[in-house]
């Protein structure tokens, strides 16, 4: 062999790695794996925060990996090709290459090909593992109602990952962690139909929703009008309407709703039940001092122990089966990007943007029967379903078809008979129409120790302005409205 331009020990070196065909590819994996890891470590010091947290996952995780998996197969080379191979590299054999630079060029470019192509896949992977397809379809194929839900939801455009997992490496870790099971339980048929809420293993809200909600800014009174229709023969229209005093969380400042999520008012509350909706204490902690609540028998729930999460926020764990939670956004909002509307619910806005025309004789009372003849049976005959009650009603009507095909794809958006999914499968905690919601802790058998209700102003949060009124007393009242301000404005 012609003189080596390598000093005698790096090339003593090279030539044991490359003494066999396994070495040498776990000699590729460990290099390989450095410099990979040394590139990531150097993009995520200068990235930081904005480095997408599967990203993040994948390099602190999997890369240690390569380096770890190399070393091992040079060691398994070494021991499956004892005193079968010379004191030369493999390459002089096998290849022919005598020419130990070009060995080097060969070898050096066999790794920067290896670190591209897992850079890449790495990036796409962690990319693709970061979006709402790969949660609600590819992954996840029982979560296809959520999925749906979540696609017409007004969070569509937020990805999954940015509500359920949380901030950094390790809550994308804690995510899959978690994930290891739900993969487990789905290969084995062992999953909940319907699929439980995670409140369980939900991120605090300061690492999800206060990312683009700021609870702390003074929000202004906002109008909310709800449209119902009767369901007599005219479907007569009715009009709801609620002055929301949505207030501030700023420290000092508090007030409204947001005043829930507080420094000034620190509220936790103890519950015995999985998704948190039968509710037994609640303290509640102001600047004037702490006062706690209970329902009649209940006391104040153990703590065995306390962690923080990486805002301080914290976790409790206590004695008993409960479940002890400091109150966050997703306690009220706990359907916000996963909303199943309920059937009359439905009803009324279907009504409301012309699917079905209103002037149809029972059109309100019509539609609830055919969405709930839908929710009856499987999904492959929620169509017929829904066309037997239209037919009956209306069989001259020109549209009926098109009534049919519209209610139809509306109902197929929140019925799942194979996951147990029908019109009342999950609850909406944000009012109080049709779900406990703020009743939960504002209720008469919430009581204090001298026997005090908790606070049950209903003003402190919001002012009913009208409450389903006929839509043309409605417009009444607005055109009077404005005709005062109209004639206020010419006496000045």
């Amino acid at each position: 062999m012609v003189d080596s331009w390598l000093n005698k020990n790096l090339r003593t070196g090279l030539v044991w790695i490359a003494s066999n065909p396994v070495s040498a590819i776990g000699g590729v994996l460990t290099v390989g794996g450095i410099i990979l890891f040394m590139l990531f470590v150097l993009v995520f010091i200068a990235g930081g925060a904005s480095i997408n947290p599967y990203v993040g996952a994948l390099g602190f995780l999997a890369l240690p990996g390569l380096p770890i998996t190399g070393i091992a197969l040079v060691l398994i080379g070494k021991f499956i090709f004892r005193g079968k191979v010379e004191k030369e590299p493999f390459w002089i054999d096998q290849f022919n290459i005598r020419n130990e630079k070009k060995a080097l060029k060969i070898f050096g470019a066999t790794i920067f090909a290896f670190v591209a192509f897992v850079a890449v896949s790495g990036l796409q992977a962690a990319s693709f593992m970061d979006s709402s397809r790969f949660c609600g379809q590819t992954c996840h194929s029982v979560m296809e109602p959520e999925a749906v839900a979540h696609a017409n939801s007004g969070h569509m455009s937020t990805k999954c990952v940015s509500c359920h997992v949380g901030e950094g490496v390790e809550g994308a870790f804690i995510a899959k962690w978690r994930g290891a099971w739900q993969v487990i339980s789905l290969n084995l048929d062992l999953y909940e139909r319907p699929i439980p809420a995670p409140v369980e293993t939900l991120p605090s809200s300061e690492d999800t929703c206060q990312k683009c909600h700021d609870t702390r800014r003074k929000h202004a009174k906002r109008m909310t009008l709800y449209t119902t229709y009767k369901d007599d023969e005219n479907s007569s229209r009715l009009i709801s309407a609620v002055q929301l005093n949505v207030g501030s969380s700023e420290e000092g400042a508090a007030s409204g709703i947001h005043a829930h999520g507080s420094k000034d008012l620190q509220v936790r509350y103890y519950t015995n039940d999985p998704q948190r909706e039968n509710i037994v204490w609640v303290e509640a902690k102001t600047p004037e001092g702490t006062r706690t609540f209970a329902k009649e028998g209940e006391i104040a729930p153990i703590i065995k122990k306390v962690r923080r999460t990486s805002k301080g926020r914290p976790i409790y764990t206590v004695k008993g089966t409960g479940n002890m939670r400091a109150m966050d956004c997703v306690d009220c909002h706990n359907r916000t990007g996963h909303n199943y509307k309920p059937l009359e619910r439905l009803a009324d806005e279907l009504l409301e943007k012309g699917i079905v025309d209103p002037s149809l004789p029972y059109a309100k009372l019509v539609t609830i029967k055919a969405l709930t003849a839908a929710g009856r049976y499987p999904k492959d005959r929620i169509e017929e379903m829904v066309k037997s009650e239209i037919v009956a009603v209306w069989p001259h009507e020109e549209d009926a078809e098109i009534i049919i095909q519209r209610i139809t794809a509306e109902a197929r958006k929140y019925l799942y008979p194979r996951m147990n999914i029908g019109w009342d499968s999950y609850k909406n905690q944000n009012r109080h129409v049709r779900d406990e919601g703020c009743f939960r802790c504002h209720n008469q058998r919430m009581k204090d120790e001298k026997g005090e209700n908790l606070q049950q102003e209903c003003a402190y949060c919001h002012e009913t302005v009208a409450d389903r009124i006929p839509f043309e007393q409605w417009q009444k009242k607005l055109y009077a409205g404005k005709e005062r301000d109209k004639n206020a404005q010419a006496v000045n």
